[in-house]
Formats: structure tokens, sequence, C-alpha cells
């Protein structure tokens, strides 16, 4: 290992200016998990029924 190696140490910064996501309390999560399960329910219901949904037309759908 080499003593004198220069260390990087400086933070690269995201070029698109990410935010960090609020901190949400134990009740606010149970909430934001309903509405994500019941989106997805909703998504799966869906594709069932009208298939997959891409504009590909390797892969057909829309």
């Amino acid at each position: 290992m080499k003593v004198d190696a220069p260390q990087n140490t400086a933070i690269k910064e995201h070029l698109t200016g990410v935010t960090p996501r609020p901190v949400l309390t134990p009740e606010e999560r149970i909430e934001q998990r309903k509405r994500d399960k019941e989106f997805m329910r909703a998504m799966n219901e869906f594709v069932a029924k009208a298939g997959l949904l891409s504009d590909d037309p390797f892969f057909g759908g829309i």
C-alpha cells in the first residue's frame, strides 16, 4: 500500500439537485404504504385487463 497516495474525500453532488424526502411519522408511513398497495393493486388489475403498458411494437400493448 502506498503511504503517500492522495485521498479522494470529496463528496459528489447530484447534478439534478436531488432534494431529500421529508421524514414521515409512523402513521404517515402506514398511510403511504396503504396508498402504494392500492395503486399496485389497481395497476395489476388494469394490466390484467388491458395487457402490457408499452408503446414498443415488439411487445405490443397500449
